[in-house]
Parts: C-alpha cells; sequence; structure tokens
C-alpha cells in the first residue's frame, strides 16, 4: 500500500460508494460505480491472488454481461467448454454444451480488480471492514484501525463474510437440509478430466464436479450433505469417493489444500437499508449445480454498483431489481436441487440421456450448462 493511501487510513473519510468484498460481485459492483463517475473504496480481507471454492466455470449470461461492462478481456485464455458429462453410479451420459468457459477465480477475481482499478476504483487488500449501527464502515488493517462514511456501502463479502454482522435486520435464513461445499486445486494427472469438459457426479450424499483449467490443474467443487462428510472422515476421502472410477492418484486428495463453506442455501432476511446494498452471494445462496453462481454475482454486482452511483435512494429500488435479475432463475435451481435428492429419478435420467441425448442438450443450453458455479 502506497503512503497516499497509508494518510489516509488514519483519519476518517468519505467516498461515494464503499464496496466490500472483492470476488465477481464486490469487483463488478466498484467497476460499475467507478464508471458511472462516483468515487469508490473496494476494500477486501485477503491478499490476492487467493483461492476460492468455486467450480471455475462461467455460464454465457455471466460471459455476456461482462462483455457489455467493457470488461471481457478478462476471459483471456479461458478454456472453452464444450461437454458435459454426468455420472451416477454405473450409470452415465454425456451431453454435448459448446457453451462457458472454465477459469480460475484467483485469475478471473484480479483481473476484475485491475478493471475496477483502471475505472478509478480505490483498492485496498487486506484490509476488514464492518458496518457500524450508524452505517459508517470500520476499515481494520492489522492494528490500524480506521472510519469509512459513504452514501451507499455495497456488501458483497459472500457466504462467510461478516460485514453486517452488527447491522439489525439481515439475518441469514439457512434451510434446514442445506448441504455444505467444498473444494481443492488438484494435479494435472489426478483424475480422468479432458479438457473442454466438465464432469458430475451425483450420489445420494451430494454431487461434485471436476474441470481442467487453462493452466492444466483439475479445479474440484462439491456440495454434499453435513452428515456424509462427517462419515468419510475427511473432505478427501469424501472427494475420492464422490469421483470413484476416475480419481487415480489417492496421494494428490490427501496433499490437496481442501477449503469449505458454511451450509450453502440461504437467503438473508431482507437485501437493503438505508445507505446498503447487498450482491452476490452475500444476498443468498442456493445449491450450485446449474453453473449460474459467478453470472449471478457478476449481472447483480453490475447492477448494484451502477444504481449506487445514480441513486442516492438506491435501497428503494434494489429488492425489485436483485430479484428481477435473479429470483427465476434461483428456482429453477432449486428445483434442480430437488431432483437431485432422489438417486431414482438421476438414474432413471441418464438412462434415458445416453439413448436419446439430444432433449437434455437442448435442456441444458437452457439451464446454462449443469456446471458448478
Amino acid at each position: 500500500m502506497d503512503a497516499l493511501v497509508e494518510a489516509r487510513m488514519t483519519a476518517r473519510e468519505r467516498c461515494e460508494v464503499a464496496v466490500i468484498g472483492a470476488g465477481p460481485a464486490g469487483a463488478c459492483a466498484a467497476l460499475a460505480a467507478a464508471r458511472a463517475g462516483a468515487r469508490v473504496v473496494l476494500v477486501e480481507r485477503a491478499a490476492f491472488p487467493r483461492a476460492k471454492v468455486c467450480g471455475c466455470c462461467l455460464a454465457e449470461s455471466g460471459i455476456a454481461a461482462l462483455a457489455a461492462a467493457g470488461a471481457g478481456d478478462a476471459l483471456a485464455g479461458a478454456t472453452p467448454l464444450r461437454a458435459i458429462r454426468v455420472v451416477s453410479g454405473v450409470r452415465a451420459m454425456t451431453l454435448r454444451r459448446e457453451a462457458g468457459v472454465a477459469i480460475a477465480r484467483e485469475d478471473l477475481d484480479a483481473r476484475l480488480v485491475d478493471a475496477a482499478r483502471r475505472a478509478g476504483a480505490e483498492v485496498r487488500f487486506e484490509t476488514s471492514a464492518r458496518i457500524e449501527p450508524d452505517r459508517s464502515v470500520q476499515l481494520t488493517r492489522g492494528e490500524r484501525v480506521s472510519t469509512l462514511d459513504a452514501r451507499t456501502v455495497i456488501v458483497a463479502d459472500g457466504l462467510q463474510g461478516g460485514a453486517l454482522d452488527g447491522v439489525p435486520g439481515f439475518d441469514w435464513r439457512i434451510a434446514p437440509r442445506s448441504m455444505m461445499g467444498f473444494g481443492a486445486l488438484l494435479p494435472s494427472g489426478s483424475l480422468d478430466c479432458p479438457r473442454g469438459e466438465v464432469h458430475m457426479h451425483v450420489a445420494r450424499e451430494g454431487y461434485i464436479g471436476a474441470v481442467r483449467l487453462p493452466s492444466g490443474e483439475i479445479d474440484i467443487a462439491a456440495a454434499v450433505a453435513p452428515a456424509a462428510l462427517r462419515s468419510a472422515g475427511s473432505v478427501a476421502a469424501c472427494a475420492r469417493g464422490l469421483l470413484a472410477g476416475v480419481a487415480h492418484d489417492a496421494d494428490a486428495f490427501t496433499r490437496a489444500r481442501w477449503r469449505g463453506t458454511p451450509q450453502l442455501t440461504r437467503v438473508r432476511a431482507r437485501l437493503a437499508a438505508p445507505g446498503i446494498l447487498v450482491a452476490g452471494d452475500a444476498a443468498g445462496y442456493v445449491e450450485p449445480f446449474t453453473g449460474e453462481g459467478m453470472s449471478w454475482a457478476i449481472a447483480t454486482g453490475l447492477a448494484a454498483g451502477e444504481l449506487a452511483a445514480r441513486d442516492a435512494e438506491a435501497h428503494l429500488a434494489w429488492a425489485a431489481r436483485h430479484a428481477a435479475l435473479v429470483a427465476r432463475p434461483k428456482w429453477r435451481c432449486r428445483a434442480i436441487a430437488r431432483i437431485l435428492r432422489s438417486p431414482a429419478l438421476v438414474a432413471a435420467a441418464i438412462a434415458i440421456g445416453s439413448r436419446a441425448p439430444r432433449p437434455f442438450e437442448r435442456l441444458a443450453a437452457r439451464l446454462e450448462g449443469a456446471v458448478l458455479p
């Protein structure tokens, strides 16, 4: 951090839009607000680059949204996806689906933050943020604590963020049977996963996806029942069990740096209050089978940033705007998640699809690709 930014952090500051969290939603919010002419401060608790639990696949709508925002170059070098292989027990089907790309989150997030910075946003890494009852933002970097006053704060700190913990009315409502997520990067030869093909393995206890990244590494991301994870004894053992038949290097699974998430399916009690908008995963999440998670984050981030920059009363319009962007696809994703909890239905679908794939390929096209977000 340069001397000018260090000096600014010693006193109370002001900006028009503060954004908490530099994932796709937060970076896109900062980008949109800065391009709309607002003075923007983007804060992120981690140092970049940093790994995330993510399927690392971006669907068509997310690609289009980045292009429309002038940030399409963030996907340079991404791997085009051409097929989806769905496995359940001994049954499997492969669907042609030439849409979407695979890209490492470390690369995508860093590039989107760079785009926000080039647009004029001030970016502060290794800085945690917490909204106080008076709507000011307390910033902490090491032992240094400062206060940021913003006309609008966009909270995009994900499922595990704590920026809203001190603000009444933003509690999580977690689905009773919600699954937990985990993921890791594995070396190239750890399992069968051709470039450009997404593997999805579905079981009674949950599902796991694998995709080869441009680097050659294989990204693994899963959503499983908490009881199944406990029964497996370790995340690595759970992953190997779900990927039985394609996992070759047991030691690679054991050595991998696994990361986890809290229970996935949840919503906020509300998404806005005077001076506060919530976007991306921080606003709510559903089980991530349809591959739209990052697209939702990008869309809601861009919309929140533009609205916050242009409207001092942005909170009045945000709930309706957010619902218009994600309510229908999230309902569809919930319906698919319910089907996945029935092994008999999944097995029947695969049995039919392996013989007559075209109807399923058309369905996959409508769903933006059955891949992890």
